[in-house]
Formats: C-alpha cells, sequence, structure tokens
C-alpha cells in the first residue's frame, strides 16, 4: 500500500553498494524503518539531503503489512535545522534527542503528540540562541508525562506546600512515582528518594512547564545542568528497561 506520511530521519546504515536503510520516527506509523534504494548513488539519488539525520522529511512509501522493512519511494525536506550542524552544542543536543527517540519508543506505535514534540523540540534547538540543552531536558520531562509518568514538582506530596512559595533547601525527589517530600516533611521518617536542592527543583518545574522556545531563558550553571541531567536520565532508567546513557550526551560533555 503507498502511504505519505511526514517523519524526522533517526539514523541510517548502508544498505548494499547504493542503498541506505533509514530509521526514521513518523507522524502516522510512529517508528519504522525504510530502504531508500539507490540513496548512495551520486548520479541515481533522487533523495537528496532528506535523509539526514535530524532531517523533518515528507516521505512516500510502499508499506506492507507485518514486514519491519518497507521502500521509500519518494522524500522531499520540510525543515532541514541548518543551525544545528554549525554549533557543537546544538549539534549534540539535536542528537541525543534523536537518540533518546529510537532508544525509547517501540517500532510502528503511532504516536501523533511525541512526533509533534518531536518537530517542535528540534526546532526550538535550531533557533536557540544560548541554552539548547534546556530543550532537550524538557523534551524529556513531557516525553515522561505522554509515558504516564510525569514528574510532580508543584507541591509537596505530604504538606502540600508549594515550590514556588517556599525556599527548600532541599527535596527527596521518588524515582518511583516522580512525586517529592520538601526537607520538613523528611525530618524523622524514612522518606527516600533522591536529595536535590530547592533550586534544581524550581529548575526542573520551570522547564516542565514553560514553553519550549522559553525554556532558553533559564541559565542554569555547568553544575546544575549536570545535577538535571543526572536526575533525569536516573528517572529514565527507573521506568524505561534497557534505557542506556546517550551517547550524544557524553559526546557534548567530553567537548565542554
Amino acid at each position: 500500500m503507498i502511504e505519505e506520511t511526514e517523519a524526522v530521519v533517526l539514523r541510517s546504515m548502508n544498505y548494499g553498494d547504493t542503498s541506505k536503510i533509514v530509521t526514521v520516527y513518523s507522524k502516522k506509523f510512529g517508528k519504522i524503518r525504510i530502504i531508500a534504494k539507490g540513496a548512495r548513488n551520486p548520479k541515481g539519488n533522487t533523495f537528496g539531503s532528506s535523509l539526514e539525520a535530524m532531517t523533518h522529511s515528507s516521505i512516500v512509501l510502499y508499506k506492507k503489512e507485518h514486514r519491519d522493512l518497507h521502500l521509500l519511494s519518494k522524500s522531499e525536506i520540510v525543515r532541514h535545522h541548518n543551525r544545528l550542524q554549525g554549533e557543537s552544542e546544538k549539534l549534540f543536543t539535536g542528537l541525543a534527542l534523536i537518540e533518546l527517540v529510537d532508544m525509547a519508543m517501540h517500532d510502528e506505535a503511532e504516536n501523533e503528540t511525541v512526533f509533534t514534540l518531536l518537530i517542535d523540540s528540534l526546532r526550538a534547538i535550531d533557533e536557540a540562541v544560548k541554552n539548547s540543552i534546556n530543550v532537550f531536558i524538557a523534551f524529556q520531562l513531557r516525553l515522561f508525562e505522554n509515558f504516564g509518568f510525569g514528574l510532580s514538582l508543584a507541591s509537596c506530596e505530604r504538606c502540600g506546600r508549594n515550590a514556588h512559595d517556599h525556599e527548600f533547601p532541599f527535596v527527596l525527589l521518588r524515582l518511583s512515582d516522580g512525586k517529592f517530600v520538601c526537607s520538613a516533611c523528611s525530618e524523622g521518617t524514612n522518606a527516600g528518594g533522591v536529595r536535590i536542592s530547592g533550586g534544581i527543583l524550581r529548575s526542573l518545574h520551570f522547564l516542565q512547564t514553560s514553553e519550549l522556545s522559553k525554556t532558553v531563558s533559564l541559565q542554569l550553571s555547568s553544575s546544575s545542568k549536570d545535577e538535571i541531567l543526572d536526575v533525569v536520565q536516573s528517572y529514565l532508567r527507573y521506568h524505561i528497561e534497557g534505557s542506556r546513557t546517550l551517547r550524544s550526551l557524553s559526546l557534548l560533555y567530553s567537548n565542554r
């Protein structure tokens, strides 16, 4: 059956002498693999640069039921995100984004909300003047919500005190359900969880609730970025079996 859909290119591998097998996250079908015949042929490549990683493209494919590889007929760029290639932080942040989607999403499980979040996040990273890593963190927090285990960062689970109105020295964030217990409520109890400062809690809440394009306004120190990324990655590993450290994030921090 001939199908048309928008998609973001996640990764590709060479196939034969002139072709590629490309993994994309599509609006209509979720994560799928397609074979692009002739994509590596300098003279016969009709796909141009539409199959490069992070590219938002419109594709036409021959989709066969009960097959995990489909034939690509046509591909055209919708948005290329040119500025992602010019700065190392943007580049590795964008690569971490698509690496996360590739790792976390199941094959051929359509999720238009995640697709929209993905293209909006890539656009926000591309357009960011600074702090593009904030968009990646915000993407993860929204992804958790879509999966049904979002972080509950507004108020203490026990006393209900709001993180905005109270300066908590620290809180205990539970990985099991994403709720936190404030420093006062944790005294003399066996409340468990990851200990984070009140400032980190407020930063996480800001990144979770702000528009993607506005998350880059939050200036974080290097140590705060590291702490937030560690917490978010720990939460990811707790809830998604088989999760691993993202290679692109490791490359980003080795280039700092």
